[in-house]
Formats: C-alpha cells, structure tokens, sequence
C-alpha cells in the first residue's frame, strides 16, 4: 500500500486500495477504514465488521490487533483523500459559500447564472447534492470528508467544471474540508448560531472566517462588506479581497428598489432588474455577480441572466391562496427572521401573520429572541414546533414565550398552526410560514416524519374549503 509511506506507516502489505471511507457501512474489501474515537462503539465494534470484510483499519488506539496506528486521523484523511483521488480540487473550479443566512440562496442562485452559461455544475448543500439530472439526499449541510472526496472525483468523471458547496462551520471545525481547495470563497454574514456547539459567538466567528486559509494560490475572497462582522478578514488573509454593499465598497450597491414582485439595483453603474424580493436577495445576487465579473461575461449577459433567476424552492417562496398570500421561508434564526420579516413589511398590503418554531437540541438563547421578532413584526404571531428532535415541544414552547409579553397562539401540531393561520386570513394578508423552508420532513427524537409546509399549506385550503 503506497499510500501508507506517505504517513510514515511501515507495512509489506501489498494490496491495491479500492476506496477511503470513515463509514463502516460503505467499506468494502481492500478499503481503507479510518476509525475515530467517538465513532467506534465500546472500542472496537465497527473496526471488527470492516477487518471482516478484508479492509485496512487506521486507527488512533495503540496497539489495536490487526490495525495501523495513527496518531491524527484528520491529517491522514486529508492525505490519503488528496493522494487517492489525485487532488480532485486542482481540476475543478470550487467555489465556497458560507456565512450564518443565505448559503442555500447563494449557492443556488449562483449554479442558475453559471447553468446558463453552458457550464456543467455540482451543487452540495442543505439537504442534497445535485448534479446533472441527480439529486442525493444528504443529512448535513457540508457532508464528511469521505463523501466530498468521492463526490469531487465523480465530478472529474461526468466532466463537470464547477463545484459550488455551502461550507458549515461545523465542516471547517471538524476539518471536513481539509483536502478541498477553493477558487473563491462568499461570506454571507455572520450572526449568532450554533452556540450549543461553538459555546460562544467569537469561537462561532473564528471558525467561519478560518475557510479563508482552504483557498487556491490565487483565489478571491466576496464579502458581504454591510456586515461588519466579516471586516477582520481584510486584515486577517493576504488573498484577493473584493467586497459588495450598500456601504462604500469595491462594487457598491446603489439605486435599490424593494417591488412587491421583484427588485432593481445597480451594481457598477449597470442597471439589474429580478423578480426576487427583498434586499437579502439583492445582496445574495450581487455577491454572485462577482463571479461572473472575474469570468469577464460583458454586461448585456448578465443583466439576462439576473433578470432569468428564480426563486430558490424554500426561500422567499411566493404562494397565491384564494383571497391572501403565503410566503415559505427557511428563516430559522434570529437574524434570517428578521430580516425576512423585515422585507415583508415592506410589500405587505395589510396584515402579517407569522408562524415560527425553534428546533430542539440547539441554542437555546435564540428562541425566546426570535418569539421577539415574530411579535414585533407580525400583526399575528403564532409559535408552533420545528424539529423539536429529543426535546419535548412544550418545553421549546416555554422557552419561546416564558415572560414574552404580547399576544400570540401556540400550537403543538405545525400543521394546525397552518391551518388556523390560512382559516383566520382575510383579503390581502400575507401568511409568513418561516423554519423549514423546502424540508420534506419533521425530527422527532431520532426519526423523520415526513411533513412539508407547501403539503401542509395545500391540505388546509382543501379541507377549509370543504369545511366551508
């Protein structure tokens, strides 16, 4: 195994490597298991089923029967991926994109604009990877190491030019990336989330703004330069910095228009019309614009390609019913409810009526602040479940609403909370439905039902409609 003299690792073992995977369900004969603590059971349970089955086991325990020690198994899984599927990133244009909101609007919107530009693009993100006619289901927003690995060499394989992926701050912190080198990287923003894994804010910050250092020789950093919790990185990387806002900034924003259909801007005196909504997708749209900037596509080209853009399912997702309107959005923090509030404040008509959750076995000094913001935006404000996972939704609840003061409805069952906020309606409202965006399904302790808020607001127009 000649993989195996680059870790210093002594064998005359001379079988050839079929694969690199950490998980034991994938692992074939004459592959490379790498087995981490905290992933092997009582110590040994998963490193018998792969010897079992004529795999190679790198392991961190000493002395293990059977096994190759190692002492940084991060490290070697970096090495070994970049050497066995010969430094997949070096063949592919990869662009990064991470930040607190709007890594799924980005990525998508971007693989829109690169699309119609002819070019091959795989996309990996919340809830899938998606290439060419594929689509496969993933339960992270960045998938393990071993997966992208995989996953980048099938790109090289289906002559895919670019790779467009949302970066996690758990992926950066777990070193999921660390054989990935990126043409550019897109901070969104940075607000506060995550704190039941990073503790603290700062700790959450310094993590994301470590993606800057998985960039290529000449890569580009795009900031979001409005935010001005991502301005460390202008002293922090030596790498080409191009930022974007409304605020003086290398390409700055100007001449905004918020439509209750779409929105203009200008970006470099070049005029842009969409028919997305809300400043979040005018600064979305405008860091994407970046690109296409580096890749000198004239200005005629991409005022046609904004103008084409769609909604990406989830987001801002515009639904006509009867008399009102409903708006389904992902918005899952405080910071992306507000802000997504705060752009339907800005094209409503009449009333607002807002239903939100918090999911459980996550931070927990979030909820009541976004119980806060639905109040303050909504004219209606009802709380209702959102994965509330191995927590007790009444405990979500209480947490939500214990000394909130104001008026709201709760409901247990997310689909009565859409039907009740669809039955009391009236002409011209508009139903904000804001946490699960375009998931398929609810976390109850370890198992997925399946739900969806666009079923669930179609169910309750059918039965409101045969009720009346």
């Amino acid at each position: 195994m000649k993989l195996f003299r680059q870790l210093q690792i002594e064998t005359s073992d001379r079988r050839i490597v079929s694969g690199v995977s950490d998980d034991s369900r994938l692992v074939q004969k004459d592959w490379i298991f790498l087995a981490r603590r905290g992933t092997v059971k009582n110590g040994a349970d998963f490193v018998q089923e792969v010897l079992s089955k004529g795999a190679v086991v790198l392991w961190e325990q000493e002395n293990a029967p059977n096994c190759y020690h190692c002492e940084d198994i991060n490290k070697a899984q970096e090495i070994l991926l970049r050497s066995f599927y010969e430094d997949p990133s070096r063949h592919l244009q990869v662009i990064g994109v991470t930040g607190t909101n709007a890594k799924t609007s980005v990525s998508n919107l971007l693989a829109q604009m690169l699309e119609s530009l002819d070019r091959k693009v795989m996309v990996i993100g919340t809830g899938a990877i998606r290439f060419l006619d594929q689509e496969i289901a993933i339960d992270n927003t960045t998938p393990s190491a071993c997966m992208l690995a995989y996953y980048f060499h099938q790109a090289i394989l289906h002559d895919i030019s670019t790779i467009i992926m949302e970066v996690s701050s758990h992926a950066i912190d777990q070193n999921r990336i660390g054989f990935i080198r990126f043409d550019a990287v897109i901070y969104t923003n940075i607000a506060s989330d995550h704190l039941d894994y990073h503790i603290t804010r700062t700790h959450y910050q310094y993590t994301k703004l470590k993606l800057r250092n998985y960039l290529k020789r000449n890569g580009i950093l795009i900031v979001n330069h409005d935010d001005e919790s991502l301005h460390p990185l202008y002293s922090l990387d030596d790498h080409k910095v191009v930022t974007v806002g409304v605020k003086q900034a290398h390409l700055q924003i100007s001449e905004m228009e918020l439509k209750p259909y779409g929105s203009s801007f200008c970006l470099e005196n070049i005029h842009y019309e969409m028919s997305l909504l809300g400043i979040h997708n005018v600064y979305n749209v405008g860091q994407c614009l970046v690109i296409l900037h580096e890749l000198n596509i004239e200005a005629e080209t991409r005022q046609r390609i904004v103008k084409s853009l769609h909604a990406v399912a989830g987001r801002m997702e515009f639904h006509t019913i009867a008399h009102t309107y409903a708006i389904i959005d992902y918005a899952h923090t405080a910071s992306s409810l507000s802000a997504l509030l705060e752009t339907v404040s800005q094209i409503k008509e009449r009333r607002m009526i807002v239903i939100c959750g918090c999911g459980g076995n996550r931070d927990r000094l979030k909820r009541k602040e976004m119980a806060q913001i639905a109040l303050r935006y909504g004219d209606i404000a009802i709380f209702t479940t959102d994965n509330p996972r191995q927590e007790a939704p009444y405990q979500i609840l209480y947490d939500m609403t214990q000394g909130l003061i104001g008026s709201y409805e709760i409901f247990e069952n997310r689909y009565c909370a859409i039907k009740y906020a669809v039955k009391i309606a009236q002409e011209r409202d508009i139903i904000v439905i804001a946490g699960k965006g375009n998931e398929r399904f609810q976390v109850f302790f370890d198992k997925k039902y399946p739900f969806s808020d666009q079923a669930a607001l179609r169910k309750a127009l059918e039965e409101i409609h045969y009720e009346s």
